[in-house]
């Protein structure tokens, strides 16, 4: 009878961890854009999708290059930075010596939440057969001049066979980082102007954002004196666009699309974020799901 009593007590106060965890609610009062869908030019823009800090073999660990190239082609990633000698195969290229950027991965999030992570998030999840949402997702990050998502998980053991365990497919997960291009890149991209253009995608989602004024268009991390329209458009379910003016929040949005005439000097971000579902005021479950460097009005 008591073991029964404990049984349930725990399945309680599982239970409850479980709603708490997924659905902290938050209160946020939206604007609205109304976005006209036909007056933003579309630009000429290349994208391409690359990893930053991957780990191989070449640190004396495990991870075969053969898998990782494999991997890239299969996850849709152009080209990876990590700990190689030299260039190779004009994909895998060595780590900048400079970074100033804030970098996100698994190992940034504290050992506690990434412990709830795998009570209330992954365990749940394989038992639906469903996937599950990454754990850095779940912090709540500041607007920066720039972010990127670093894939530092390392292979722990290369078999006989030719597998990685984990493989890394794995390693390279949802979370991702994107770059545009005014141009097409040809072998060896700039680190410095990809760093510092990088959206960083914290889940697996569609994000395009640019401005344009009377003269041109204008990309993340880039600037001009002229007054410009910032358009923003994602697949994102249940959004939350937060747009922040110089760090502070500037207005939220809870539409897929904006097209805002910016006319005050600064520096415009946006940071996208989902919610589980919401009543009145109240959204429940964020998450973080990218972030967009600036584009200044100087």
């Amino acid at each position: 009878m008591r073991t029964r009593r404990v049984i349930r007590a725990l399945i309680s106060v599982y239970l409850w961890g479980f709603i708490v965890y997924q659905s902290t609610p938050v209160r946020i009062v939206p604007y609205t854009n109304y976005a006209p869908r036909d007056l933003s030019p579309v630009p000429v823009i290349y994208t391409y999708s690359y990893a930053y800090d991957v780990r191989t073999a070449f640190k004396h660990h495990a991870g075969s290059i053969g898998n990782l190239i494999e991997a890239l082609r299969d996850t849709l990633t152009d080209f990876a930075f990590g700990d190689f000698p030299e260039v190779i195969a004009y994909r895998l290229y060595p780590m900048p010596k400079e970074n100033p950027c804030r970098v996100v991965s698994v190992g940034s999030v504290n050992p506690i939440t990434r412990i709830m992570h795998l009570l209330f998030e992954i365990l749940p999840s394989k038992l639906v057969f469903r996937d599950s949402e990454g754990v850095i997702s779940r912090q709540d990050l500041p607007p920066a001049e720039c972010y990127v998502v670093a894939h530092s998980q390392r292979v722990l053991v290369s078999t006989f066979l030719g597998l990685d365990l984990p493989p890394y497919s794995m390693i390279l997960s949802s979370g991702r980082n994107v770059f545009f291009s005014r141009e097409v890149l040809i072998r060896s991209p700039d680190p410095e102007e990809v760093l510092r253009s990088t959206i960083a995608l914290l889940e697996d989602a569609k994000i395009t954002a640019f401005a344009y004024s009377e003269r041109s268009f204008y990309l993340p991390g880039e600037g001009t004196h002229y007054n410009f329209r910032y358009v923003f458009e994602t697949d994102v379910r249940n959004p939350l666009v937060y747009l922040y003016k110089d760090g502070e929040v500037f207005g939220i949005y809870t539409q897929n699309r904006i097209n805002l005439p910016v006319l005050i000097e600064g520096s415009y971000t946006v940071i996208v974020r989902s919610y589980k579902f919401r009543i009145s005021v109240l959204y429940f479950g964020l998450r973080t799901v990218a972030i967009v460097p600036p584009i200044r009005l100087m």
